[in-house]
């Protein structure tokens, strides 16, 4: 019991001990150095990404269609230090009036998981003459580096079977 007092009397005169502490800078001395790049975007980057149909099977062994669907995609830094803003814009051939989509890293065709679960990504809700578009924020930060890739779905399962279309999104410095 004796012990417990001690070791909590020595902690508390510690934390005083430290609470009174105060750092003076020394006049003379160099500024510390700025950051590094951490690979986050502090300022007005942005990634942006033409959009193309890609490949489909339509279920026969030597059968392949490919329809003249097309967009673009801008993201960009949104709000705060961890939100993006996204806009993506989308016109569409096919028979479906609701589409899923994501960003994916790496380039198109290699397959990976999203950067945030699908269900971060509003689906397209194609309109008349088939043009789709979505103004979102999406819970990430803005990467500088590194390579993306948008895919556009059928549906929210997001697998190679239901790609539509897909663009490789390229970084400019703001």
């Amino acid at each position: 019991m004796k012990d417990r007092f001690f070791l909590a009397a020595i902690g508390a005169g510690a934390l005083a001990i430290s609470a009174c502490a105060k750092t003076t800078p020394v006049e003379g001395a160099p500024e510390p150095a700025p950051s590094t790049n951490t690979g986050v975007a502090t300022q007005g980057g942005r990634w942006s990404a033409n959009i193309q149909s890609v490949t489909q099977n339509t279920g026969a062994v030597a059968q392949t269609s490919r329809d003249r669907s097309y967009g673009s995609a801008t993201w960009t830094l949104g709000a705060g230090p961890s939100l993006t803003n996204m806009n993506l814009v989308f016109t569409y051939t096919g028979s479906e009036r609701s589409l899923a989509w994501a960003i994916l890293p790496g380039s198109c065709g290699n397959p990976a998981l999203p950067v945030v679960p699908m269900s971060n990504f509003p689906e397209l809700n194609i309109g008349g003459g088939g043009r789709a578009q979505v103004t979102t924020s999406l819970p990430i930060s803005l990467p500088t580096s590194g390579s993306y890739h948008i895919d556009i779905y059928r549906d929210r399962r997001g697998g190679t079977e239901s790609l539509v279309a897909c663009g490789n999104l390229r970084y400019a410095a703001g």
